[in-house]
């Protein structure tokens, strides 16, 4: 009898410890699901906001830096007193713009961009001071219109790109976001079925051994 009641102390313990065991190995496998479906969460996050702020709002001064480059070059016949107008207005889309989150190649497009800008506004302001011989400063002046012409297409080509890049990277996010999730139902599953079956096997042996 005192044996029977020995063995089934160290069974009970046995048990235990295989319990505590199984609980505690699926509570780190569950908590470091969730880790890492935070992680996914928050980048994705992260990536909806870049995709605003750095490529959709870009989008739009790229737009809108078209359009007083635009009217440059239709008023380059009467350039008087507009030049100085326009430049205030691109300055200050330029400087927002250099606030966005740049990549290399786009860092480089925006220089490019900068360096022509200051090109034409001295070629402006030659034309302005020019009173004889201004055709070759007014071809100079659409040559380098021009080139600022490539450099926002070269810049509004990399935000499609990069929205493109982005939308695929969240869509990766959320997907490994949706396979966590299913792993953790797994997860409770299996700990449940555990838990029941250890608990069906204790109730059996208590059963016998009374």
């Amino acid at each position: 009898m005192l044996k029977k009641i020995i063995t089934s102390k160290s069974s009970k313990k046995k048990q235990r410890l295989r319990l505590i065991l199984v609980l505690a190995t699926s509570f780190m496998l569950i908590m470091v699901a969730n880790v890492m479906d935070y992680g996914y969460i928050l980048r994705t996050q992260n990536t909806v906001n870049s995709v605003y702020n750095d490529r959709v709002v870009a989008q739009d001064y790229i737009y809108q830096l078209s359009g007083l480059f635009y009217q440059k070059e239709l008023s380059l016949e009467d350039s008087h007193g507009f030049f100085e107008a326009t430049n205030d207005s691109i300055a200050s889309l330029l400087s927002r713009f250099g606030e966005t989150k740049l990549t290399h190649n786009e860092a480089g497009f925006f220089f490019d961009l900068r360096k022509n800008y200051v090109e034409l506004t001295s070629l402006e302001d030659k034309l302005l001071h020019q009173k004889e011989s201004a055709g070759t400063t007014r071809k100079d002046i659409q040559t380098e219109l021009l080139e600022i012409r490539k450099n926002l297409d070269d810049l509004e080509g990399v935000q499609f790109a990069e929205g493109g890049q982005m939308t695929e990277r969240s869509n990766r996010a959320l997907g490994m976001n949706a396979l966590l999730s299913k792993v953790e139902l797994v997860f409770l599953v299996i700990i449940g079925f555990v838990v029941l079956q250890m608990v069906l096997l204790r109730t059996n042996r208590l059963g016998k051994v009374n």
